[in-house]
This record gives C-alpha cells, structure tokens and sequence, in this order.
C-alpha cells in the first residue's frame, strides 16, 4: 500500500514538473511583442474599409431615387461601414494603451534600477563614512595628533597646515587644551564631544 502511495505521488510530481517545464516553455502574445503590430494592422484596415464602404453606399444611394433599391445600399454600405470605422478606432485605442503600457513598464523599470544604483552607492558612501568616523575615533583613543609648539590647535599629521613642518609633538586628544582644527576636522563627529567636555 505504501509503495503504491510512493508510486502514485512520484508520477503526480513528475506529471506537475512537465506541466511547469512546458508551461515555461510557452510564449504568450504580449511577450513576443507583437501584440500592438497586430492591433496596428486591424486598426490600419478596418477603418479605411469602413470609410470606404460608407462611400460606396452613398454612392449607390444616390443614383437611385427608388427607397427599395437604396435600402440594401444602407444596410451594407452605411451600417456596416460605420461598424468598421467604430471597430476600427476601438482597435487604434487598443493599440495606442498597449503601446503607453509598454511604456510604462520600461520607464519603472528603469527608475527601479536607477533607485538601486542609488542606495548601494549612498550605502557604500554611508559604509566609508563609518569607516571614517571609526577611524577618528580610534586615532582619538591612540593619541595620534600633532600639534605646533606655539599653536593653539592639534591637527591629523596629514593636515596641510602641518604637513610639511618638522617642529610637531604628539598630543593626546582627551587631555590637551588645544582645540581641534577646522580644516582637518581631527576628530570627525567627535569634535563636538570633545569641545563640549
């Protein structure tokens, strides 16, 4: 029995694998993309046709001054024309939203994907401003600032204040006087910290 059930539910899933292989497998009008030539061509026929039936009832209407001969002249000519004109216009319509929506479709896929290339480009910009501030804050903790003798502020050692002079000493952020430079900005965010204690 229960090598029946096993047998039984082998055969229905590999019945549903087909039956996802070829449905997969299957292109649909709106994919291929020839849905809107197609609703074009109707559109391009039915309406001169039209057109031109509703001429050529007119035509046979007006060369003849007897009701029963111009009656199927306005059935066929007139009505049926006038059909052909609506469809007719009813298929540009068609043609004309399938073409909008495509449209739109692309255009939010676009955004989408511009979006995406934004935030992974602010997270990387968010990413090295940690690192940055990471780096403030563990150069802070180290000591690694310079400072001139005669100065009144201590600098990163490769501000340009700084750079290219011999006479610095090392100082430590937490117990100097000095006050941060604001061309290096030393301390990143924690400048106000320091300024405030």
């Amino acid at each position: 029995m229960a090598s029946e059930t096993l047998v039984t539910g082998g055969t229905a899933v590999s019945r549903q694998h087909r039956l996802a292989d070829r449905v997969a497998s299957l292109r649909t009008r709106a994919s291929t993309g020839s849905l809107d030539r197609w609703l074009l061509w109707i559109g391009g026929v039915l309406l001169p046709l039209g057109v031109m039936l509703v001429f050529l009832g007119w035509w046979g209407t007006s060369h003849t001054v007897f009701v029963f001969e111009q009656l199927p002249y306005v059935v066929s000519g007139g009505l049926l024309g006038l059909a052909f004109v609506f469809a007719g216009g009813f298929v540009y319509f068609a043609y004309w939203q399938t073409v909008i929506v495509r449209e739109l479709r692309t255009e939010r896929h676009e955004v989408v994907s511009a979006l995406r290339r934004i935030q992974s480009t602010l997270e990387g910009q968010s990413g090295l401003a940690g690192t940055a501030t990471q780096g403030a804050t563990a150069s802070a903790s180290t000591g690694t600032f310079v400072a001139t003798p005669t100065g009144t502020m201590f600098h990163r050692p490769e501000c340009p204040v700084v750079a290219r002079r011999e006479d610095t000493t090392e100082v430590d952020a937490n117990s100097t006087e000095l006050l941060p430079c604001g061309i290096c900005d030393p301390l990143g965010e924690a400048t106000a910290e320091v300024l405030e204690h």
